[in-house]
């Protein structure tokens, strides 16, 4: 009997790695919140849920007898991560356990780690209210650059950046919703070039994020500062040794900070691939799946 593995996630960007799934004889059970997902004919079950009923999802697994044996995978927006982990915690599926995904995909919970560990990061602010915002501006320096965002921010939901002098009030959201659950993170901007960095096991490489491109100009500096020490302790700590982590890192000749922690496939590390004609959703789905980390040396 061939194991089962439940798909989170189905639309256009997914179907890649369903391709490759449907090679490897697994009985995949799709879900995707869109009932006109495209990845639903690729699936040999699909059903009409989101990633984040989490009690939805347990039923499905319920329903398809899921057990220890079978598999968890994700190839969407990184929040699918808590849905894949809390499904995979109720059937005994081995996975990155729900609480440290939690942790990664909340920017307070992760900054507050950061600070007790020791992992650089500007200088940061809470804030929960547009009055506590105002009242703590009003004591800066009017000629820094600050940043805000929300605790589950994603571009473009709710991040600003303004001068000390000029505060787009109007402009803030202060409902709650999926992005912004309990507090802003308000933080001094760090000057410096903007790298994405993709962590894999003992490798890596290096994206300049503003021309997406990949830069081996770096990497002295990132090798003296120990960044890939850091990065590396930290991904053992949440349990994610095994994965593709993406961070985001300012770089200037003093030092660095870590700004965003990313679970989710790399946009720009996939796009390098295409254009070497690399099957990264075939080499992904390896590393996810069977502990393979076999990407080709081109793409470090």
């Amino acid at each position: 009997m061939s194991k089962k593995l439940l798909f989170i996630g189905c639309n256009f960007d997914q179907i890649p790695y369903l391709e490759v799934l449907k090679d490897l004889e697994l009985e995949i059970i799709g879900v995707d919140l869109n009932n006109d997902s495209p990845g639903k004919f690729h699936c040999d079950r699909f059903y009409n849920i989101g990633y984040d009923n989490l009690k939805g999802l347990i039923e499905i697994g319920i329903k398809e007898k899921f057990s220890k044996d079978d598999m968890v995978f994700t190839a969407a927006a990184q929040f699918a991560q808590k849905g894949a982990a809390h499904f995979a915690k109720h059937f005994n599926i081995s996975y990155v356990d729900e609480q440290h995904v939690e942790m990664c995909l909340d920017k307070a919970a992760y900054y507050e780690y950061f600070q007790r560990n020791g992992i650089p990061m500007p200088k940061t602010w809470y804030v929960k209210s547009k009055d506590e915002l105002v009242s703590l501006v009003s004591s800066m320096e009017t000629t820094k650059w600050y940043y805000l965002k929300s605790d589950y921010s994603k571009n473009p939901h709710y991040v600003y950046r303004f001068n000390a002098s000029k505060i787009p009030i109007e402009k803030i959201f202060w409902g709650r919703d999926r992005y912004l659950r309990e507090v802003y993170i308000l933080q001094e901007e760090f000057e410096g070039v903007s790298l994405r960095i993709n962590v894999y096991s003992n490798r890596f490489n290096v994206i300049d994020f503003l021309s997406s491109e990949l830069t081996y100009e770096h990497h002295e500096k990132i090798k003296e500062f120990e960044i890939l020490v850091v990065l590396r302790r930290f991904m053992q700590s949440v349990g994610m040794q095994n994965w593709l982590i993406k961070f985001d890192v300012i770089l200037n000749d003093s030092g660095y900070t870590v700004l965003d922690v990313g679970m989710d496939p790399p946009f720009r590390m996939n796009k390098h691939a295409k254009l070497q004609s690399i099957n990264f959703a075939r080499h992904y789905i390896d590393q996810y799946l069977f502990n393979k980390i076999e990407y080709p040396l081109s793409l470090d």
